[in-house]
């Protein structure tokens, strides 16, 4: 598939998520249910994120995606570092109020709550190792781009 067919493919992707969330979330008014409302405005909002996902990923199809800086990498790290903490936290939390719940309906909605926060700290990690670093232009980096492939090596003229 060329670039430009991915392209497009995902910001379609991108159309139809936003669509599916804006009937979802825009129905969820007539739902006098407390549950059904809070699962209906989920999912519509996990629609409206794979619609911001997606086209995220059109844009990388379409350029390069900019360096980031060490510094900016830190910064980067220590919060994504945080929020990696707070989810494991919150799988554990989950966990426990899953293996508790004695009523079906709860329980329906604890796994699926536990679920999310275990994808949640699996994409942190993720993120933070594969996205994250990747994207870091390190001194490392330079010195690897100038003098690597030189015949040189950092000597006049051999």
């Amino acid at each position: 598939m060329k670039d430009s067919e991915q392209s497009a493919l995902f910001r379609e992707m991108s159309r139809k998520e936003k669509e599916y969330s804006d009937k979802l979330l825009s129905t969820i008014e007539k739902f006098k249910h407390p549950v059904l409302a809070a699962v209906f405005s989920a999912v519509g909002l996990d629609s409206l994120k794979h619609s911001r996902l997606y086209e995220s990923l059109a844009k990388l199809v379409e350029s390069e995606s900019p360096f980031l800086t060490e510094e900016e990498y830190r910064e980067i790290e220590k919060s994504i570092d945080e929020h990696i903490k707070l989810e494991a936290e919150m799988v554990r939390l989950t966990k426990e109020l899953l293996d508790k719940a004695k009523d079906s309906r709860m329980k329906l909605i604890l796994e699926a709550i536990h679920k999310d926060e275990i994808i949640h700290h699996q994409l942190l990690v993720s993120i933070k190792d594969k996205i994250a670093r990747k994207e870091t232009f390190t001194e490392e980096t330079m010195w690897d781009a100038i003098w690597k492939e030189s015949p040189w090596h950092g000597t006049p003229g051999g």
